[in-house]
């Protein structure tokens, strides 16, 4: 009977986080051989056995089977390990105290605390939201944490890409079964979240005066997570054929990565991982070597790497038409011709609510016009009379329509 209410219960985990997941979640496994992972969509997920020790799982989902923060395809939760042993306060006194003292007061109420052996995590499951919203899932990861703090929550289990027990497997360490401990039905909005427990950082907003420093970092974060996606992006388009852009390509995914998530293992796994895709990859150590310095600048907090848009493209020597694909490591050029783009944009559509043509449609249309009333037998003159246009558009447009073939 234990164990098939254990059974029911990671059935019943696994269909709440990731019942309506589209893309690739991650099962982990660390035993005598060290650590593995494999990749599943949801239905074969839910088909392997995770009652066995030490069984991990993502809860956010990716877009292809690498766990990378750059391949997140959607954000499904948040998510605070509670190292409680490291404090002065019980299991039952930090739960007690939460429910009392902080849930849907300064933090929302959790969706699920699990007992994963030696520790405590705390899971709020959000509405699904693309890769985009990063930035504002790490500021409330960071918000949580700060609130957290004094009950153990681990600084190094803030990523999105974070793998968590699943209940029903087995701690190894402690010797005992991973198990819910308390379950809230309800799914959170992100944005909810945020306007309920962080409203200073609201979507752009032209404000005079000094930012307030969290909306500063949420800025800066945000660059950074797109700095990491044009990396990659740069990698995709010349088919990992990087050679003389090597050293600096990993250098910069690693700075950006540690500044991002902050974990700078994970970072290094991911820059080794990134080099092991390349055609020709460098050897391990002179991935570490040539990439040291980047870790050493983020915990030194050296801002003499933040490069400039035109700096990142000579470096990298960026095509203009690998800038078309960039989201943000683009030149001047760049920028005014997205502008202009999304300028006629508006207008198209500013014009189409007010029921109104653009020029390109006027001019199709007046060629139409004028193409059935030469039909008629009427001569240029009566046309350009009755339509009351110049003379010259006349004319002209006729000979459009002939070099057309139109008439």
């Amino acid at each position: 009977m234990v164990g098939q209410a254990i059974k029911r219960n990671k059935l019943e985990y696994i269909e709440k986080v990731h019942g309506n997941s589209k893309g690739w979640i991650t099962r982990s496994c660390i035993d005598e051989n060290g650590y593995s992972q494999w990749h599943y969509k949801y239905k074969e997920l839910k088909e392997t056995d995770l009652t066995e020790e030490n069984i991990y799982i993502t809860l956010n989902t990716f877009f292809k089977p690498y766990r990378r923060l750059e391949c997140i395809k959607e954000l499904n939760a948040l998510f605070i390990d509670l190292d409680y042993y490291k404090t002065k306060f019980t299991k039952e006194q930090i739960i007690m105290n939460l429910e009392e003292n902080y849930f849907n007061k300064t933090i929302p109420a959790t969706n699920y605390i699990l007992d994963s052996g030696r520790g405590l995590a705390l899971i709020w499951l959000i509405n699904k939201v693309p890769s985009k919203a990063l930035p504002l899932w790490k500021a409330i990861e960071e918000y949580l944490y700060n609130k957290l703090k004094e009950f153990g929550a681990d600084r190094q289990a803030l990523d999105a890409t974070r793998i968590l027990r699943v209940p029903g497997s087995i701690n190894s360490k402690s010797k005992t079964v991973v198990s819910i401990i308390d379950e809230y039905d309800y799914i959170y909005d992100l944005r909810e979240i945020q306007k309920e427990f962080l409203p200073e950082l609201k979507p752009k907003e032209k404000k005079k005066g000094r930012s307030k420093k969290i909306n500063y970092i949420y800025r800066e974060r945000s660059l950074y997570y797109a700095r990491i996606q044009d990396i990659t992006k740069l990698c995709e388009l010349r088919e990992y054929d990087l050679k003389g852009h090597r050293e600096i390509i990993l250098f910069l995914y690693r700075y950006y990565l540690c500044s991002f998530t902050e974990d700078v293992q994970k970072a290094l796994e991911d820059v080794l991982e990134l080099n092991s895709m390349f055609i020709a990859p460098l050897k391990e150590n002179e991935v570490i070597r040539a990439t040291r310095s980047a870790e050493k600048c983020y915990l030194d907090k050296n801002k003499e790497y933040k490069y400039k848009n035109d700096t990142l493209i000579e470096l990298l020597e960026i095509t203009e038409y690998e800038e078309t694909k960039m989201s943000t490591i683009i030149s001047k050029n760049e920028y005014k011709r997205r502008n202009n783009e999304y300028n006629k944009k508006k207008y198209q559509e500013k014009l189409k609510e007010e029921g109104k043509l653009s020029k390109k449609e006027e001019v199709k249309v007046r060629r139409e016009k004028i193409k059935d009333l030469l039909a008629e037998g009427l001569s240029q003159k009566e046309i350009y009379s009755l339509l009351k246009i110049s003379k010259r558009t006349c004319v002209n447009d006729v000979k459009f329509l002939k070099e057309q073939g139109l008439i």
